[in-house]
């Protein structure tokens, strides 16, 4: 699509958590994004994050902010886990996310040189397994996890060897 062309990334910067803190658009989205966070997402509740985190990255379309995600965990030579991964609703399907992750699965060969690279994906979230198994990510752990309203939901865990498939 002609959108991948004029994408573009970079690190987090302070003036730009009032337009990430808008990306999810309801209690779910932020929920798949950013579970442990209350809606709306606060920008002080996404500074913790950004400050507890690694790599926080957003990917712009022309200068705004359309995608957001970082690393939750990291091991150098070993593996990173990509977390708090959100695409603004106005450009979903459009491949961004699929930008997204494989910039930060770039960031985490380049810098950590892992061999594995992780992340994790609530059953609800049809559209994020199918981009993930797209991507060349495998289940490889499922965890029992609540819902903000006290239902069972599991927590697929996924993987990737970057030089098996990137």
């Amino acid at each position: 699509m002609q959108i991948i062309n004029d994408l573009s990334y970079r690190p987090v910067e302070i003036a730009d958590l009032e337009s990430i803190r808008k990306l999810p658009q309801n209690a779910e989205e932020l929920f798949f994004m950013f579970p442990k966070a209350e809606y709306p997402l606060t920008e002080g509740q996404l500074k913790t994050a950004v400050n507890n985190r690694f790599d926080s990255t957003v990917v712009l379309l022309n200068d705004e902010i359309v995608g957001f995600a970082n690393f939750y965990e990291k091991e150098e030579n070993h593996y990173c886990s990509i977390g708090n991964v959100v695409v603004s609703s106005k450009y979903r399907n459009q491949g961004i996310g699929a930008f997204l992750i494989q910039t930060m699965e770039r960031i985490a060969l380049e810098r950590y040189n892992v061999l594995d690279i992780h992340l994790s994906c609530f059953n609800t979230n049809t559209k994020g397994i199918l981009l993930y198994s797209k991507l060349g990510y495998t289940p490889y752990a499922i965890e029992r996890r609540m819902s903000s309203q006290g239902e069972s939901l599991a927590l697929i865990k996924l993987r990737k060897v970057p030089n098996e498939t990137i």
